[in-house]
């Protein structure tokens, strides 16, 4: 990515800093979007000691996973972001490490996470191959990797399209964004060294402008999503991977 493009989406972060979790969890659906991805995430297992929280953003995965008693480490490109993230560990009384780097270059030496979460953050990356590839290098050999992305073959076909065409997201700013399929994510895991360990479904994409009314709707589809075959048509496909060829 060119230093402009680079530039450009860092200030789209830093602008939506501020708003960032009232706007995406500040409503019905956002409070139960926030508790499906907890919950997924759980049931995947995450596990071991030090686990890196890749786009950490305002830090919604770190301070979960630490007051679970994980050591955690946040990375992520905005600056405000981080800021907002270290005002809520503040005010949580939460440890956790927050380091400003780009994704695609993480700082750290080769074999050194137990695990990598990535929500909400794979759909806005520009090099998703350098991405993978490095959170292998990272991770332990029996590390874990779990992420999530936007499944293009979903009932939000229409948008996935638009997005594609556009690469931006259609609300909420316009931040970078790419909808993928499943076939794709799984091409990319292995061309970086991963194989799949688990899948599971979420039915919300996020963020939508959706009245309340419609979580009544959603959380049975969810549940019967999660881990049946209506996972692979979720707007939200949930991974976890594990390093079977290292980047050492």
């Amino acid at each position: 990515m060119k230093k402009t493009n680079m530039a450009g989406q860092t200030a789209e972060y830093d602008y939506e800093a501020g708003s960032y979790d009232e706007s995406r969890f500040g409503n019905k659906i956002g409070r139960h979007l926030d508790y499906m991805h907890r919950k997924i995430v759980q049931d995947l297992n995450i596990s071991g000691k030090l686990i890196l929280d890749a786009g950490t953003g305002t830090g919604r995965f770190a301070i979960w996973l630490a007051k679970k008693g994980f050591e955690v480490i946040g990375v992520d490109l905005s600056p405000k972001m981080l800021k907002v993230a270290k005002k809520k560990m503040k005010a949580l009384n939460v440890n956790a490490s927050l380091i400003l780097a780009d994704l695609r270059f993480l700082p750290f030496k080769p074999g050194v996470f137990n695990g990598c979460v990535c929500i909400n953050v794979i759909d806005h990356l520009s090099d998703i191959s350098k991405f993978l590839k490095d959170v292998n290098r990272v991770l332990k050999s029996d590390g874990c990797f779990i992420f999530n992305f936007s499944n293009i073959l979903s009932p939000y076909l229409s948008i996935a399209l638009i997005v594609n065409f556009r690469e931006k997201a259609l609300f909420k700013g316009g931040i970078r964004s790419k909808w993928f399929t499943f076939k794709k994510i799984r091409i990319l895991l292995r061309e970086a060294g991963f194989e799949l360990r688990g899948i599971r479904g979420c039915m919300i994409a996020s963020p939508l402008p959706l009245g309340d009314r419609f979580i009544k709707i959603v959380q049975p589809i969810n549940l019967l999503a999660e881990s049946s075959r209506l996972k692979f048509f979720s707007s939200s496909i949930f991974i976890k991977a594990r390093p079977v060829l290292t980047m050492h």
